[in-house]
């Protein structure tokens, strides 16, 4: 005999032998039995209420209604909300859990910036990038001088952006005028960046 993966009710299969149909028919009944009652404790107080224990052994020994809330008082790190899956009592995720895989997802999705600066250098040829999501400095910076319209293929290729300053709210840019061999101020440029942190 096999059962079903939710409820576990019996069933008999075309192998089972004739000679254990009653068993069988019994299990089966048995089965669709506890499974019916199992959903209709889930309307009634007893179904609803939390399951609270002393310690965690003592909780795993109670049966639950699925969803069914169970509360362990007293055993240490054990302490806390418990939920009966079907088959197991399941510690629900406490705040400190739930702030650590908040702060574990913010280091995967948050761990860059980048962005496109189209604009002119101060007088000490510097274009400054502010952070939006970061207070420390990056591990990494990566800057692409881009081609304007307006601008010869000459100059752009003159014009070289330097990596200056990083910060823990910015970073600087500072552009070398390779053509005239002066610092580019007030000059008008644009260039992708990416930061890593």
């Amino acid at each position: 005999m096999k059962t079903t993966p939710t409820y576990g009710i019996s069933y008999i299969e075309g192998s089972d032998l004739v000679s254990n149909a009653a068993a069988g028919f019994k299990k089966a009944a048995e089965t669709t039995e506890a499974a019916l009652k199992l959903v209709d404790q889930r309307s009634t107080i007893q179904g609803v209420k939390p399951a609270i224990a002393g310690t965690l052994a003592t909780l795993a020994t109670m049966r639950g209604s699925t969803g069914q809330t169970g509360y362990v008082t007293s055993d240490g790190n054990n302490n806390g909300p418990y939920c009966w899956n079907g088959s197991a009592w399941v510690k629900y995720a406490q705040n400190t859990q739930i702030d650590s895989l908040q702060s574990q997802i913010a280091a995967i999705t948050q761990g860059y910036e980048f962005g496109t600066f189209k604009g002119n250098t101060n007088g000490d040829a510097v274009a400054e990038i502010r952070w939006t999501r970061h207070s420390t400095p990056p591990k990494a910076v990566v800057i692409t001088r881009l081609r304007q319209s307006s601008e010869s293929d000459l100059s752009a290729r003159t014009v070289t952006p330097i990596l200056w300053n990083i910060m823990g709210g910015s970073f600087w840019t500072r552009f070398w005028n390779g053509t005239t061999n002066v610092w580019a101020t007030n000059y008008n440029v644009a260039f992708t960046w990416l930061a890593i942190w």
